[in-house]
């Protein structure tokens, strides 16, 4: 797993519905034996505040729902975002968390 890629994720109970997420964590961190990552769920509408990033014209990153995200549930690599929207999100996620 890299930053910047998308996949798709399904925590094991039955409740659960399969989600699509945004790998955030640092490719030191993705690259460790550690079985966390940290990453946000992809949004299907605008989440209305300036911390919101479009990734297309369907999907939307809010890095104000930052998450740790098990490594075993993730299910499949769907896309990865492109550097100009990378940017974006490194910009928002600083501003978040006043970095």
């Amino acid at each position: 797993m890299r930053r910047g890629e998308i996949w798709t994720y399904q925590p094991p109970t039955k409740a659960t519905r399969e989600r699509t997420v945004l790998v955030l964590s640092s490719d030191g961190v993705n690259d460790s034996e550690r079985p966390w990552l940290l990453g946000t769920e992809l949004l299907e509408t605008d989440p209305g505040d300036i911390l919101g990033v479009p990734l297309d014209s369907r999907l939307w990153v809010s890095t104000l729902n930052v998450t740790r995200l098990y490594r075993l549930w993730f299910v499949q690599h769907v896309a990865d975002i492109d550097h100009g929207v990378q940017e974006q999100v490194d910009i928002a996620l600083r501003a978040a968390l006043d970095l």
